[in-house]
């Protein structure tokens, strides 16, 4: 696993250390995608406040922060369910700084994976999407880091597996020989397009360097679903 900084002045001496030979896609077209990639991504926080049994009565307010991805530029936001799941405020936090409050438009349990919507005051820039069923093992792929230890670094891997979901028998997840971080739930697995094929959804506690994504597919599939019941 390579992890860099997206800086373009840091990444091109990876780069000329590396050899940028070795990789197919170290040039600066990838580079630029994998910025626009990252230009989708957005924090959501959840918040919960609480009274505490002190004297006198103090309230302590718990938060829980993960990445999201933008697919649709009006402010339909992916994430992860385990995320968001019984917090009463969920919030989305935009690349600029902006804080808006979330709405939830669905939510899978199964799958892990929810959509949120925001009223942004500006379009916003949502990310390309790559078909998952062309995958193979051994592929590259790309991770945006959002945990507080490698907040916007990017970590290259490759898929280690597909992963059938027992009840429907498709390869609804990705298994990849990446070791992610707490906060980097929800964060977008790239192809070399640059494209999202897939959502970061957990650690394997059992395994170094092993995590699983929910496929790009299956996300995409639900949204046009979402889209097609809009009135």
């Amino acid at each position: 696993m390579y992890m860099f900084r997206t800086s373009r002045i840091i990444t091109t001496l990876l780069f000329m250390a590396l050899g940028a030979s070795s990789f197919a896609w170290a040039d600066s077209s990838l580079i630029d995608r994998i910025q626009q990639a990252e230009g989708a991504m957005v924090t959501v926080r959840t918040e919960l406040t609480r009274l505490m049994h002190t004297d006198p009565p103090q309230t302590a307010t718990y938060y829980r922060t993960a990445a999201g991805i933008v697919i649709d530029p009006s402010g339909i936001i992916v994430t992860n369910t385990h995320t968001i799941i019984h917090a009463p405020f969920v919030f989305v936090i935009l690349r600029d700084g902006t804080k808006l409050q979330a709405q939830l438009l669905f939510s899978s349990s199964e799958y892990d994976f929810s959509f949120l919507r925001i009223y942004p005051p500006h379009p916003l820039q949502s990310v390309r999407w790559a078909d998952s069923s062309l995958v193979n093992i051994g592929d590259t792929i790309i991770a945006v880091g959002n945990s507080d230890f490698d907040n916007q670094s990017i970590m290259s891997g490759h898929i280690k597996s597909l992963l059938e979901n027992t009840s429907t028998s498709t390869n609804d997840f990705l298994e990849l020989d990446l070791d992610l971080y707490h906060g980097d739930s929800g964060g977008p697995i790239l192809d070399e397009q640059g494209r999202l094929l897939g959502m970061i959804m957990a650690k394997r506690e059992s395994e170094s360097n092993s995590s699983i994504a929910i496929a790009s597919n299956k996300i995409h599939l639900q949204y046009l679903q979402y889209k097609k019941s809009m009135p």
